[in-house]
C-alpha cells in the first residue's frame, strides 16, 4: 500500500535538494560572517572599478571646466567632490551588499531548518515502519 504522506514528504526533499539546494551548499560552506565579508570584499573592488568608470566619464564630459580648475589652480573643491562622492557610493553599495548576502544567508538558514525538519519526519516513518515489520515478524514468524 502507497503511504502518499510519505512520497509527499520525500518529493518536496527531492525537490529541494535538486532547486535551491543546489545554491544553498554553495552558502553552507562558509559561516555566515565569512560569507557576508567575502561579499563585501567583492563589492568594494567592484564598486571602485563602477565609480572609476563614471569617474572618467564625468571627466570627459566637464573636461573643460577640470582643464580651467587645474590652470587656475583650484582644484581643492574638485577633488573634495570626487572623495565624497567616491565615500557615499562605497558606502551605499556596501550596504546595499551587505542587506541582500545578509537576507540570503537568513533565507538559507530557515531553507535548511525546515529540510532537516522533514529528514527527521522522513527517517521517524522509517523506523516506525521498520518496528511494524519486527513485530509481525515476531507475532507471525
Amino acid at each position: 500500500m502507497l503511504n502518499f504522506e510519505k512520497i509527499r514528504l520525500m518529493t518536496r526533499l527531492t525537490v529541494y535538494e535538486k532547486g535551491l539546494g543546489i545554491e544553498d551548499e554553495k552558502i553552507a560552506k562558509y559561516f555566515r560572517n565569512d560569507y557576508v565579508f567575502g561579499a563585501l570584499i567583492g563589492s568594494f573592488a567592484a564598486g571602485t572599478v563602477a565609480w572609476g568608470i563614471c569617474a572618467a566619464l564625468y571627466c570627459g564630459y566637464f573636461f573643460e571646466q577640470i582643464f580651467f580648475s587645474v590652470y587656475e589652480n583650484k582644484l581643492g573643491p574638485t577633488i573634495r567632490f570626487a572623495v565624497t562622492s567616491y565615500a557615499v557610493f562605497i558606502l551605499f553599495f556596501l550596504l546595499v551588499t551587505w542587506l541582500v548576502y545578509r537576507f540570503r544567508n537568513q533565507g538559507y538558514m530557515e531553507r535548511r531548518y525546515y529540510y532537516e525538519q522533514d529528514l527527521d519526519t522522513l527517517l521517524g516513518m522509517y523506523e516506525k515502519e521498520q518496528e511494524q515489520v519486527r513485530n509481525w515478524i515476531r507475532k507471525n514468524g
